[in-house]
């Protein structure tokens, strides 16, 4: 009894920090309607920032706590809510998304720049190790027991807050009817600014907790805020009664777990992937929430190029490739051959997220399925072994769209997500799979071709990813294509024309994850070997933010976005060491411009490239004396828009 009573109250204790983190998330997506991913890593830079007041400058805590938690924290949160959040259409469920990621990874660069991880940083325990009581034999921390209160405090004070305050109900109105409240003299985006300050302020509070029964760790820290993510789904992103008790269940069975479950061989890793499990289940057998964020990745149409353009567009990608490859030596060679293999795994993205409209954070897991895969078929490099990556990777992509049957934007996002840190913990952690030494993968053999040389093998990947590429854009010119479109724009105009939804969700998905385990393989054959490093679920918010950054409606996006990150760690050695998170920087930071450019760069530039031709050869046709105007001349109409669909994909 006494064993149960200690695991009890360590249950709560960390249950009342997650109800802490959770509650800031429902205050900020109740009022401003964004689910901010970020939360976690406002927690983080704020404890490292209450470390530097403490520990390094040697405040006393009260004075460092106020100032962290009543003036940095809310100020960062207003600020990103003034200069990014205010400025995205809600409604745009893959932006939304984005943004919030790009400002968690941009919040992880900053913290691995100002307090580098080389070194080790600890905060005690609030009144020290020492201080406690003793209940039933068991020692109880006043530490714990502050942590108790305080989520007690915030419980009380945010229900006085939104009942007995008008500001407070001015918040609740907002989320009754922004216009509503609005036509009344209310403010809104003010409201949304206060919003931000209060989860800020309470994503600090947690982190700081957590921290001081931690070690001061930017991802470990950043990653917490998982664990509160199933809380606030089961609150259902509005009650804080339920949100808090899904935090203490989710503490209560961590511990219970660790004192009375003996975990070994598949189940060795299961206890910090609990919450995650439980996120899932809550997302899976709870009705879906009927967020207020709608599905429209995209704001504009990509232009997409003709059959004849994009088999010209991959003879001229080869033909560089040729060109370039003998000028490309060592590391460098090494990157872009990892770059253009990676390329081929992303190009899933843009089939799923660009033309689908699906969100997926977890396709790093589905790149090193296929590497498997082909390390334990593609004996000797065979071929064969890439076909039965692409099959398990399709069978499997059928299983995961199961859950995007029912759920989508960010309920599919957090799925996917849960889905990759489940996959990273309990499959590629596994002695029998990475866990223990690294994976040796042959190099795709081809007959009558050196596939062990650098250069040919980046000839034959960029050749590989050039004709997949022309593939994926007759697939979004086909039939298939301009249902993706449909879909994408208007789910209920499908059903009610009678579309099979069902079906071409599965179609996507399998297709979408056969391609992802394909360039896995051909990623794992060009790197040789591989750890479960290699696989982290959180490279996948680097892959997605990149792809969208340079555009997730085009294979040029896929390309340009993995050559970026493959060639990052030549950029960094450049720099000076402090300066080494580019990785970071290029992507947090580079998201952060889709609020002006949401189509991307590639396509952004190319409209207005067309734009600048299309003036010049205007003014040409009006110089001319006695010749008609360039537009006299085109007849033919511009294409008429459809929502975001054109009559030209009809």
């Amino acid at each position: 009894m006494s064993e149960f009573i200690g695991l009890t109250i360590a249950g709560i204790s960390l249950g009342a920090i997650y109800a802490i983190a959770a509650s800031g998330l429902v205050v900020t997506y109740t009022t401003s309607g964004v689910f901010n991913f970020a939360h976690g890593a406002i927690g983080m830079i704020m404890a490292f920032a209450y470390w530097q007041l403490r520990v390094s400058d040697h405040w006393a805590a009260p004075y460092a706590l106020g100032l962290v938690l009543l003036v940095l924290a809310p100020l960062l949160g207003v600020l990103l809510e003034r200069v990014l959040i205010r400025h995205i259409n809600i409604n745009d469920t893959g932006l939304t998304l984005v943004v919030t990621l790009a400002i968690l990874v941009a919040l992880m660069g900053i913290a691995f720049t100002v307090w580098p991880q080389t070194t080790g940083r600890t905060l005690n325990l609030f009144f020290g190790p020492n201080r406690h009581i003793v209940i039933d034999g068991n020692r109880v921390s006043y530490a714990e027991i502050l942590t108790i209160v305080l989520a007690a405090a915030v419980a009380g004070g945010l229900r006085l807050f939104f009942y007995n305050t008008r500001l407070g109900i001015a918040m609740r109105g907002v989320v009754d009817d922004r216009s509503l409240m609005a036509l009344n003299g209310g403010r809104p985006k003010s409201l949304n600014a206060l919003s931000w300050m209060i989860g800020a302020s309470l994503g600090a509070l947690a982190g700081i907790l957590q921290a001081s029964t931690a070690a001061l760790d930017i991802l470990n820290l950043t990653l917490l805020v998982l664990n509160s993510f199933a809380a606030a789904m089961l609150g259902r992103l509005r009650s804080l009664p339920l949100t808090f008790a899904g935090a203490m269940v989710i503490g209560l069975a961590d511990a219970y777990v660790t004192g009375y479950v003996n975990l070994s061989g598949w189940l060795v890793h299961l206890r910090p992937v609990l919450p995650t499990l439980f996120l899932f289940i809550v997302l899976l057998a709870l009705p879906a929430v009927r967020l207020r964020a709608g599905v429209a990745p995209v704001a504009k149409a990509v232009r997409i190029p003709s059959a004849r353009g994009s088999l010209v567009n991959a003879a001229l990608l080869v033909a560089i490739a040729v060109i370039v490859a003998p000028f490309l030596h060592g590391t460098v060679l090494g990157n872009v051959n990892t770059g253009v293999s990676l390329a081929i795994g992303a190009l899933s993205i843009v089939l799923l997220s660009g033309y689908g409209g699906q969100i997926s954070l977890s396709q790093y897991t589905f790149f090193g399925l296929g590497a498997y895969v082909f390390a334990h078929t593609g004996h000797h490099g065979n071929p064969v072994g890439l076909l039965v990556a692409a099959l398990a990777g399709a069978a499997l992509g059928a299983v995961v769209a199961l859950p995007a049957l029912r759920l989508r934007g960010l309920e599919l996002a957090l799925s996917t997500l849960a889905f990759g840190q489940l996959a990273y913990y309990l499959f590629f952690l596994q002695d029998s799979v990475m866990g223990r030494s690294d994976l040796v993968i042959p190099r795709l053999h081809l007959p009558g071709i050196d596939m062990g040389n650098d250069r040919t093998n980046l000839v034959v990947m960029t050749a590989i990813f050039a004709l997949l590429a022309a593939g994926i854009l007759a697939i979004r010119r086909g039939p298939f294509g301009r249902l993706l479109n449909a879909t994408k724009d208007s789910q209920a105009a499908c059903a009610t024309l009678g579309l099979n939804l069902r079906l071409t969700k599965v179609a996507l998905f399998s297709l979408a994850t056969a391609i992802a385990t394909f360039g896995g393989a051909l990623y794992g054959s060009t790197q040789h070997t591989v750890t479960s490093d290699n696989f982290q679920y959180i490279e996948s918010l680097f892959i997605v933010l990149i792809v969208y950054i340079w555009g997730v409606s085009t294979p040029g996006g896929a390309l340009a976005g993995s050559l970026s990150l493959a060639l990052a760690p030549q950029i960094a050695i450049h720099l000076p060491s402090r300066f080494a998170a580019v990785t970071y920087f290029m992507t947090g930071f580079g998201a952060l411009g889709l609020v002006l450019r949401p189509e991307g760069i590639i396509a952004s530039t190319g409209e207005q490239l067309r734009e600048q031709l299309a003036r010049i050869r205007g003014l040409r046709g009006r110089g001319l004396p006695g010749r008609p105007l360039a537009a006299d001349m085109s007849p033919s109409p511009s294409p008429v828009e459809v929502s975001r669909a054109t009559v030209a994909d009809a």
